[in-house]
């Protein structure tokens, strides 16, 4: 091979960089930095910066890895921000310091997200025609279930192990039927509402247990053991007001009320935009949810089909107690008072050029919930 000279006589370019290494840093290179420096430097990067940082060398991927968990745990809520010129390309947006992170995974063309679960994007083929494929955008681990019967707009996975391990459950698009499809079983089941002039609203796996709410305020159990049921679990007080009409933007219906889950709690939300939201706290011993009016030290980021209750969102310029709300039809993000005032209105996301694209609604993703499932207890 013939070495380019890099205009010092008799001296090439990797010689060159030898010597300038040896003369700088005594010889030593960059991949024998101490690992307490390395861990460090990795826990003070963004999340992308962080990905990066451990595929330099053997050295640096371990350091990563070592404080993986913690620098994705501490990274705030992302908006999911797909390209339209791109299928292989998921954007994910910082709302607080304005950042956006591209994200390059296996295409997903010809598929629409259909849901968020334990990290995982849902997607499901738009012909109904192939398997319903589950991917971690950060972790890059994969799931896949075989392809439902109708097309659906939630779901949640039971376990993230592998495919045997795991049950998925599901709300059909036209939110009127619930699905589930076990790992001992050869097809997916579906249940019609519980009662008449009801629609399903959102599911949730908490203490091991599958909860289903629907429009009008109630909870249901869904057990999947062998012998599967839906028994009635808990009822909001004052039902007629959690009640919520669903709302039809472009062929799509959406509910106004919504399960939420942080540590011990498990709340019901009847949330409109600039309105007041009604929150019930579901005391699992009574079976009855009963109206709290503050979130503490928390704040619920809310969208169609991902939400969650986050601690302590000032340490990311946030607000406490309050809603931040990501709505597909309206642009920018606004930071939302229990009583429906405008506490904060944060930077356009450009969400409006994606509506054509795979993700047909808006979605947060927390990347704190990639390393946290709550597994389903079949006692």
């Amino acid at each position: 091979m013939t070495k380019r000279k890099n205009g010092v006589e008799g001296i090439d370019d990797g010689a060159l960089k030898k010597r300038i290494t040896s003369e700088k840093s005594d010889g030593r290179p960059w991949s024998e930095l101490p690992m307490d420096l390395l861990g460090d430097i990795s826990r003070k990067l963004n999340l992308v910066d962080h990905l990066a940082f451990g595929g330099v060398c053997r050295s640096w991927r371990m350091s990563a890895l070592a404080s993986e968990r913690d620098v994705i745990a501490s990274q705030p809520p992302l908006v999911v921000l797909p390209s339209i010129s791109a299928d292989k390309v998921l954007s994910l947006y910082n709302i607080f310091e304005e950042n956006t992170y591209h994200i390059e995974l296996p295409t997903f063309a010809s598929k629409e997200c259909c849901g968020l679960s334990s990290g995982y994007l849902v997607f499901q083929d738009r012909k109904g025609q192939d398997e319903l494929w589950l991917i971690n955008p950060i972790t890059r681990d994969e799931l896949k279930f075989p392809t439902p019967p109708t097309n659906i707009s939630h779901a949640t996975i039971t376990s993230p192990t592998t495919p045997s391990d795991s049950s998925i459950v599901a709300l059909s698009k036209d939110f009127v039927r619930l699905l589930f499809y076990r790992p001992s079983d050869d097809k997916w089941t579906l249940y019609k509402t519980p009662e008449p002039k009801c629609f399903y609203a959102d599911i949730i796996v908490f203490k091991g247990q599958v909860y289903v709410l629907t429009c009008n305020g109630k909870i249901w159990n869904l057990r999947l053991q062998s012998d599967a049921s839906l028994t009635l679990f808990a009822v909001c007080d004052n039902p007629v007001r959690c009640s919520t009409i669903l709302r039809r933007f472009s062929f799509q219906y959406r509910p106004n009320v919504f399960l939420v889950a942080s540590d011990d709690e498990l709340l019901m939300v009847n949330f409109r935009l600039f309105t007041r939201p009604k929150i019930f706290k579901v005391d699992l011993q009574t079976r009855k949810g009963v109206v709290t009016n503050t979130l503490g030290d928390k704040a619920l980021f809310i969208a169609d089909m991902s939400r969650a209750l986050i601690s302590n969102p000032t340490k990311w310029g946030g607000h406490n107690n309050c809603i931040y709300a990501l709505d597909y039809y309206l642009d920018p993000i606004y930071g939302l008072s229990l009583e429906g005032k405008i506490l904060q209105t944060l930077k356009d996301t450009g969400s409006s050029s994606c509506r054509k694209c795979t993700f047909y609604s808006s979605y947060w993703y927390f990347p704190n919930k990639c390393f946290h499932v709550d597994f389903l207890n079949e006692n």
